[in-house]
């Protein structure tokens, strides 16, 4: 569906932890579609979002939400109660790769190489986290990551079991809190290596891009803050064949969780050049510091043609425009 004569709506903002980051990839789209040529409008989402949309008249809806409320499959069922076609992956795709002790039981049963994980249930702010550390079966070194929330708010690389209890404490103080008072923590194995991350566009791999923070791992301050961290294209000291063992766990991971559209897939590749895959996120940044537009450009993918692509995938979803 060719939609140069209708209205397109980039959904940003939103209510989570990832808000700022979600306001600079849906400017960014904004920016691009306004060069394509497009009517686009910017809907800063909210608890008005019907509202916003029926106002507006949008026909399809551009996705630029990371995050609870927005990446999770909330907004995706709204739009198709409303019959407006948009950008990603379905409602249930985003709601399991949004939780990512969802995410690693899927893969286990879909054959997708992923680290040993646990989770952990705590009260949000103020649960017994000595208590809670206690439960936790496997020895460190661990990722211990709130299980709904991305952009690595809240995860902690702990490498010895007294530093166990302040990690998953942190975990629980993101502004993504749930409903019932009751954080769910994932304590995952770390895996020694390089760490990867494979766009998927269509069920197709883009280039793997190896990510080298300067110091530390790759948390929320070395993803967003210009020159903290090296993107290695392609990575380097890695063998064709893992390479393509990468690849091939990436679309699988893609394909287990049922995704479509943009997709980004991080991966650790080991010492033995064994891919384990972390997780999915369901709608990349598209920020200037983000992966998924580094991996276009270096296949000759400009910004405003991923973009454009991104956009003519929502003509694939089976609701159609109620405009």
């Amino acid at each position: 569906m060719e939609w140069r004569d209708r209205k397109i709506g980039v959904l940003m903002g939103g209510m989570s932890a990832e808000r700022a980051v979600s306001l600079r990839s849906g400017r960014a789209m904004t920016a691009a579609l306004e060069r394509l040529g497009h009517q686009v409008v910017a809907i800063d989402v909210g608890r008005d979002l019907p509202a916003v949309l029926s106002r507006e008249k949008i026909a399809a809806a551009v996705l630029a939400l990371h995050g609870p409320l927005g990446e999770d499959g909330t907004v995706q069922g709204v739009l198709e109660v409303m019959g407006i076609p948009y950008t990603g992956s379905g409602v249930a795709a985003s709601a399991l790769c949004m939780d990512k002790s969802l995410t690693k039981r899927l893969f286990r049963d879909g054959g997708v190489p992923t680290p040993p994980g646990q989770e952990i249930l705590l009260a949000a702010r103020g649960g017994d986290a000595r208590q809670a550390a206690a439960r936790v079966l496997a020895d460190p070194p661990w990722y211990v990551k709130p299980a709904n929330s991305g952009s690595s708010v809240g995860v902690t690389r702990v490498t010895e079991r007294a530093q166990l209890p302040e990690a998953l404490l942190k975990a629980t103080q993101t502004d993504d809190l749930p409903v019932d008072g009751v954080a769910r923590i994932l304590v995952e194995k770390a895996i020694d290596g390089k760490e990867l991350t494979v766009s998927v566009i269509d069920d197709e791999p883009l280039p793997a891009i190896e990510i080298h923070p300067i110091d530390g791992f790759y948390d929320y301050t070395n993803k967003y803050t210009s020159g903290r961290t090296e993107y290695r294209i392609p990575p380097q000291g890695v063998s064709d064949q893992a390479l393509e063992r990468v690849r091939i766990a990436a679309v699988q991971a893609y394909r287990v969780a049922g995704c479509r559209g943009l997709a980004r897939v991080d991966v650790m590749l080991d010492a033995s050049e064994s891919p384990w895959v972390l997780e999915i996120n369901t709608v990349p940044g598209m920020t200037e510091l983000s992966l998924a537009p580094k991996a276009a450009a270096a296949v000759g993918m400009g910004f405003d043609q991923l973009v454009a692509r991104i956009l003519r995938g929502a003509a694939l979803k089976s609701c159609g425009p109620v405009y």
